[in-house]
């Protein structure tokens, strides 16, 4: 973790772990970090720490600028075989549809990169009194960065993993970490965070 940004408070009362669209559709990527993010995963479990899995897909492949811009044979259908989080991830998922605790969410309305945009993701965390958000998963440049931008603009402290988000390269990847180190988020490896936990 970066040195100077190791003052983030821990309270595992306010923070939540958010793994971003760890999808058969993009399996390729999500490949690289699933057992970082496995191992993770159960560690959160262990500390009742929240845990919120976004699942990405389109209702209509048509009339949609994210659609539009990648094509409809890229996109992920809701619903469909690659819309459903990675086989290997589905038995770490723990459901809580009754209440609010420290069972997992799934997020199944994100549409966009932004996993905040149009998704419940927000008022659930703030009903939780979640101040610092580490984001895991795929793709790195696209919905991880997106999504932690956001967070820090709703007012999120903002931890995210190095070897818990991966693209289709390590350039695009690395771009990524450069850009949020200067002034969105604190940079990290899974050790730091088990550590930090």
């Amino acid at each position: 973790m970066d040195n100077n940004k190791l003052q983030i408070p821990y309270d595992n009362e306010s923070v939540a772990l958010l793994v971003i669209d760890m999808q058969e559709g993009f399996r390729d990527s999500a490949n690289k970090v699933a057992s970082n993010i496995k191992t993770l995963v159960k560690n959160c479990h262990n500390r009742n720490i929240p845990i919120f899995w976004t699942q990405h897909g389109h209702i209509k492949l048509d009339d949609d600028v994210l659609v539009s811009w990648w094509g409809s044979d890229k996109s992920v259908k809701y619903g469909s075989e690659n819309w459903k989080i990675l086989q290997e991830l589905q038995p770490h998922i723990e459901r809580s549809p009754g209440s609010l605790g420290h069972l997992d969410f799934t997020i199944t309305s994100k549409r966009q990169y932004d996993a905040f945009y149009g998704t419940e993701l927000n008022s659930l965390l703030g009903s939780l009194g979640i101040k610092t958000l580490i984001i895991s998963g795929v793709m790195t440049n696209l919905c991880c960065e997106s999504t932690a931008r956001s967070g820090f603009i709703h007012n999120y402290n903002i931890v995210f993993l190095d070897d818990g988000c991966a693209t289709i390269n390590k350039e695009m990847h690395e771009a990524t970490l450069i850009n949020l180190r200067y002034g969105f988020a604190t940079i990290a490896k899974i050790n730091d965070i088990l550590d930090w936990l």
